[in-house]
């Protein structure tokens, strides 16, 4: 409920029954003389000022939290891609290497995301394992472990034909 803003000049030209209902309806109870119409004036404008502080420290508050709230949506993290093959990728937040991509011949579900030398998840196609790292890293649960080391990337070893040689691979 809102009230209307008083001013001490307009409280002055109001009676002393006037001024009671007017604090009766904000809730403000003078302390002091209460046959003295100054102490009902004096109590409905410190009322006042209470209200606009709260209102403004609120108004503040809300104003951080938007400014935030607008900078998280305009400008997340950017995740760079830094393509070592057309078989292995590695997925960077800043300098910070989070994830790789690498592929590895399974039949359904070649494309596999690896986090710390571990295996996160697999799909059939590269750009749903890079959702996958967008989503789960703008969440913060792509690696909850704090460790600050970079991982090292796994590598993948294939499997060799029945009669290939090491000089044939060289």
């Amino acid at each position: 409920m809102t009230h209307p803003t008083y001013t001490q000049q307009s409280l002055s030209r109001y009676n002393l029954p006037r001024l009671k209902r007017i604090a009766a309806e904000l809730g403000v109870t003078p302390v002091g003389d209460k046959r003295a119409a100054d102490t009902w004036i004096n109590a409905i404008i410190t009322h006042q000022t209470t209200q606009l502080q709260k209102i403004d420290e609120q108004t503040k508050a809300q104003a951080e939290l938007d400014q935030y709230i607008t900078a998280q949506a305009i400008a997340p993290e950017q995740l760079t891609i830094t393509e070592i093959s057309f078989y292995d990728h590695e997925i960077y937040c800043g300098k910070e290497l989070i994830a790789s991509i690498t592929y590895d011949n399974d039949l359904t579900q070649p494309w596999v995301v690896m986090v710390d030398g571990k295996e996160k998840f697999r799909a059939n196609t590269w750009a749903i394992c890079y959702r996958f790292i967008q989503w789960h890293h703008k969440d913060g649960t792509l690696n909850p472990s704090t460790s600050e080391e970079v991982p090292e990337v796994p590598s993948i070893s294939f499997p060799r034909l029945a009669n290939q040689t090491n000089s044939d691979i060289a």
